[in-house]
């Protein structure tokens, strides 16, 4: 690893939620969970009505998109009202539904008939993440940081001086308040590590919205004056993440 978190990854309790109005799915996802994090509360609905009145307490909900009633995007949707934390993992027979899944903030979503090899990974990602942000409500902010290791030498660089990175021919430049470091690393496991205040507007830059003085369609102008590209697919979704940690930080009501 070229970098990890600041906080003790020891094992942290988690409620799994498994959505699907076929039993025969349901069961076999909530073995497979059972199978790999044996230790888990692993829930069971057959419906979104049922779902909804223990969402605030989830911490991954597997979802199908296609259930009578309520279906699944109305469901997630629902959900966001009470739980804006927990990571949504859709289940689909067509994967077309998938788009609608932007809108909901999923965290992935598996294709039916799902592969086991798929799934676990999957699984495993989201256990990650879900135990990460965890942790992290227990860490006051100031304090919150990652070990970049370049060469021989690590350095803890805290998230609050990270301005945003770019990435080069397989090399990360890490850009902080004070100076640029360089170091071999996929953008996407530094985008992992950060959270939810960074936001990848471009597949070569990593952004914290902390920094962010302007922005339009094409581009994104930081406080000190330099400019990131914005894919035209990506535009959207930055908004929303945009407008979200400006609520967040108490800037918009």
């Amino acid at each position: 690893m070229f970098w990890h978190t600041q906080i003790n990854m020891e094992e942290t309790n988690l409620k799994i939620a498994v959505c699907d109005d076929e039993k025969i799915i349901r069961d076999a996802i909530t073995d497979r969970i059972r199978c790999l994090y044996p230790l888990y509360q692993v829930l069971d609905y057959e419906n979104g009505q049922q779902l909804l009145p223990d969402s605030e307490t989830l911490d991954i909900i597997f979802l199908d998109i296609q259930m009578e009633g309520m279906d699944g995007i109305e469901t997630a949707r629902q959900i966001r009202k009470r739980n804006q934390k927990a990571l949504l993992i859709f289940l689909t027979a067509w994967e077309e539904y998938v788009f609608q899944a932007f809108d909901v903030e999923a965290f992935h979503y598996l294709v039916k008939p799902i592969k086991k090899e798929k799934f676990y990974q999957v699984l495993e990602h989201a256990v990650d993440r879900a135990k990460s942000n965890k942790l992290l409500k227990h860490i006051p902010e100031q304090e919150r940081g990652i070990v970049v290791k370049s060469g021989a030498s690590s350095r803890k660089i805290l998230l609050q001086d990270i301005v945003y990175a770019e990435v080069r021919n397989r090399k990360v430049t890490l850009h902080t308040l004070t100076e640029a470091m360089e170091f071999y690393a996929k953008l996407s496991d530094l985008e992992e590590e950060l959270g939810e205040d960074f936001v990848r507007p471009h597949r070569s830059y990593l952004i914290h919205l902390r920094y962010v003085s302007k922005y339009c369609a094409t581009d994104i102008t930081l406080e000190d004056g330099t400019v990131i590209l914005m894919a035209k697919q990506k535009y959207r979704d930055f908004v929303k993440q945009y407008l979200k940690y400006m609520k967040r930080a108490g800037e918009l009501l």
